[in-house]
């Protein structure tokens, strides 16, 4: 990068970047997104390999140098837009949290879930209870129960099993680590 170039291009900036900002609000852009395009036109024309003694019309020159990069990032953000709509929508797996959002607005769930943690033997309750709210392990649990360790992690692993199996039924897309926080709220 010359200082020449550096010199015409900080005077180009401060003459025409008000113009620029400008058509770029009349292009439908926003007044920050606006302003960045510009900030990024001026950059990289100090990148570019330009002979400003070439350019005999300034204005012009950059309001058209300008627009066509309008043109550009208006066509990349279409073709973005394309293709995000195009992916297709079982590969879209939601989070953790928004399973959870989801699970809580929808009653017929909650209703679902309530019915299947209720019909669990009161062993599995006792136990999903001691190891997931109270957060017990599984010797503790024992001690505190009185049960086999062993029987403890069968009790929990046929309550999981039984629950998610339920729920699979009625709600395959339902992510099972959703359904442990609302447990509590039966």
């Amino acid at each position: 990068m010359s200082a020449i170039l550096s010199q015409h291009v900080d005077h180009w900036y401060a003459l025409f970047h008000v113009h620029l900002v400008r058509l770029a609000l009349r292009w439908g852009y926003g007044n920050e997104e606006s302003r960045d395009l510009v900030q990024q036109f001026f950059l990289d024309l100090l990148q570019k390999n330009l002979e400003p003694s070439t350019i005999e019309n300034p204005q012009a020159y950059l309001t058209s140098a300008f627009s066509r990069r309008l043109i550009d990032h208006y066509r990349s953000a279409k073709y973005r837009q394309k293709s995000e709509a195009l992916t297709p929508e079982a590969a879209y797996e939601p989070s953790v949290l928004d399973s959870l959002v989801q699970v809580q607005a929808n009653e017929e769930l909650m209703a679902t879930l309530r019915a299947a943690y209720n019909r669990l033997p009161a062993r599995c309750r006792k136990v999903i209870q001691l190891k997931y709210y109270e957060g017990l392990t599984t010797d503790q649990i024992a001690s505190l129960t009185g049960l086999n360790a062993r029987t403890v992690y069968n009790n929990l692993y046929e309550g999981i099993k039984t629950l998610r199996e339920e729920l699979n039924k009625t709600h395959p897309r339902l992510r099972f680590a959703a359904v442990f926080s609302l447990l509590p709220l039966l």
